[in-house]
């Protein structure tokens, strides 16, 4: 994983008069930097209590674009995931989710079960997010820095570079089921998340920063479902989102209502990694045989929890 740090703020931060209050009510200078730890990163993130479900909710769009024509929006989106922290005994952080997102029409933002592909003409099913499990590891030791912003608050950059074997066709064969639908033969793609908090939160001893927002972009291929692996269109995804109390229940109704009927387990996060890696992907869901069967069949998605997760 990489890491990088915002942009510096330059004479503001550094001439900062900016004052912070403590939980004493001891009210001290904002310093430009602040070092995080990998607690830090949880309470940021999600929670230090393992007996804690957090839950962020997000909202944005998709933007396709293809070298030679102007970006245009694919879709809206709107996404949740509910996480657990978990520490080793090494100090090592765990974080052990499950992600849902739903993509929108992007004039009327309604769900949609099926879209028409500017590339190819066709109409194919679409296939929102059902990440389950997604996990994320934290090594021990290792710092993080904030950068100062205007109006008391902290905000912090990690960028990841995604690139590995693509799971649907590994050995990039031709001739595979999955050929139509995989892209290339490694999967690339750059997530970079912003979060942003309070300075008098991250200053306390609160397990968890009430109120984190977070900043996401993603470059990716087309997605499987599209149909068209062979283009050389980007996606860009752009969102934005914040920690929601409460738990899934207080998550805008259209994620909400699915989770209730169909995606039951995404009303508590993971307690227990149980395989190595990353967890579930688009591509690796897509390639599961019940939903690719599915997805010919033209089924409407997300389709119910599989029995184990």
């Amino acid at each position: 994983m990489l890491i990088k740090t915002a942009g510096s703020l330059g004479l503001l931060c550094l001439f900062s008069l900016t004052t912070i209050t403590g939980v004493a009510g001891i009210t001290a200078p904002m310093a430009s930097t602040y070092k995080l730890s990998g607690e830090d990163l949880m309470r940021i993130r999600a929670s230090t209590n393992e007996k804690e479900s957090t839950v962020v909710q997000w909202e944005g769009q998709v933007l396709s674009y293809k070298p030679g024509e102007a970006p245009a929006v694919v879709f809206n989106v709107l996404g949740m995931n509910i996480a657990r922290a978990k520490k080793s005994a090494d100090g090592t952080y765990d974080l052990l989710a499950r992600e849902f997102q739903l993509y929108l029409d992007p004039v009327t933002s309604q769900v949609l079960n099926v879209w028409k592909n500017p590339y190819s003409n066709e109409t194919v099913p679409v296939v929102h997010v059902a990440n389950n499990p997604v996990y994320q590891t934290f090594p021990a030791g290792q710092d993080y820095v904030a950068q100062a912003r205007p109006g008391g608050i902290y905000s912090f950059q990690l960028a990841i570079p995604l690139s590995y074997p693509n799971p649907l066709n590994p050995a990039g064969d031709p001739n595979s089921p999955m050929a139509p639908y995989a892209g290339t033969q490694k999967f690339a793609a750059i997530e970079s998340f912003t979060f942003t908090f309070p300075a008098s939160e991250i200053m306390s001893n609160s397990k968890s920063l009430p109120s984190m927002q977070v900043y996401w972009t993603r470059t990716s291929p087309l997605l499987p479902f599209m149909a068209t692996p062979n283009t050389n269109v980007t996606l860009l995804f752009i969102a934005n989102g914040a920690k929601v109390e409460g738990g899934w229940k207080n998550l805008k109704p259209a994620l909400r209502d699915i989770i209730d009927t169909t995606l039951p387990a995404y009303k508590e996060a993971p307690t227990e990694r149980i395989s190595p890696g990353g967890g579930v992907s688009s591509w690796s869901y897509f390639g599961r045989p019940e939903v690719f069967q599915a997805y010919l069949n033209g089924s409407v998605f997300p389709l119910p929890d599989p029995p184990l997760n």
